[in-house]
Parts: C-alpha cells; sequence; structure tokens
C-alpha cells in the first residue's frame, strides 16, 4: 500500500544547475527503484542554514512529495544518508486528505397541522378561536 510522503533535503551549495538537476533526479531516480513514485519536485533555491553543517553555511533546498511504501523508507534514508550531495534531509507522512462530511438531510416538514411530536397543534386551534371571537363581536 503507498502512502504520501514528502522529502526536504539540503543540496550542497557548490553545485551548478546542472548538477543540482542532477542530485535531483538521482533523488527521484532513488524513490523509482524503490517502488515510488514522485509526485511533485519544488526546487527552492539557495538559503542560509540556521547553523553550520559540514563547514557549510548555506545549501539548496529541495521539497520533494511522493508515494512509497512505508516499507522502504528505511532504505531510503539509508541511501540519502551516504549521498555525496545531499547532506542533510527529513523525510514526513503526509496527512491523508479528509474526506468531507457528508451533508445532512433537511427533515421533512410535518404533513399535518400536528406538532412534531405527534400531539394537536394548538395554534390553528388558537387562530379558529380568535377568528369566532372576532365574528361574534
Amino acid at each position: 500500500m503507498l502512502r504520501d510522503y514528502e522529502i526536504l533535503y539540503i543540496v550542497r551549495p557548490d553545485l551548478d544547475e546542472a548538477q543540482l538537476g542532477a542530485a535531483v533526479q538521482s533523488v527521484n531516480d532513488l524513490i523509482q527503484n524503490l517502488g515510488g513514485s514522485p509526485t511533485k519536485t519544488d526546487v527552492w533555491g539557495r538559503r542560509r542554514l540556521a547553523y553550520e553543517v559540514r563547514h557549510l553555511r548555506e545549501g539548496q533546498y529541495v521539497l520533494q512529495l511522493f508515494k512509497i511504501d512505508p516499507k522502504a523508507i528505511p532504505e531510503m534514508e539509508a541511501s540519502l544518508n551516504i549521498s555525496d550531495p545531499v547532506f542533510r534531509h527529513l523525510i514526513v507522512r503526509r496527512p491523508e486528505e479528509p474526506t468531507p462530511p457528508a451533508e445532512p438531510e433537511a427533515p421533512e416538514p410535518p404533513e399535518s397541522d400536528a406538532d412534531v411530536d405527534g400531539g394537536p397543534n394548538p395554534e390553528p386551534a388558537a387562530q379558529a378561536a380568535a377568528g369566532t371571537a372576532a365574528e361574534e363581536e
């Protein structure tokens, strides 16, 4: 059963556009080799890191959405840990899309002058009494 995941990974900042494209393609190939399917890739570009990592102060961020069997995630993590261009990554499971709740059906109005609980409705009787009192005057 395939589930929705996303990975945010940081690629070395010294790579040019072609090398960045090759790194993105290698992550997509890894996903496909593990039986998954990449759905959307969003390259955020070069950003400054919050703290120095492996003597680097900035990196090129990439967000990848994909579907994969949860059993393949540990192997994917292991492959990314030894990757040279990708020096940090985080894989998280995306929440499932909620299905919209079914709209409740509107209650049908009562068919007679009876109240909802089945008893007589006092309003028509009060109106009739008021009408007969007005006629008597």
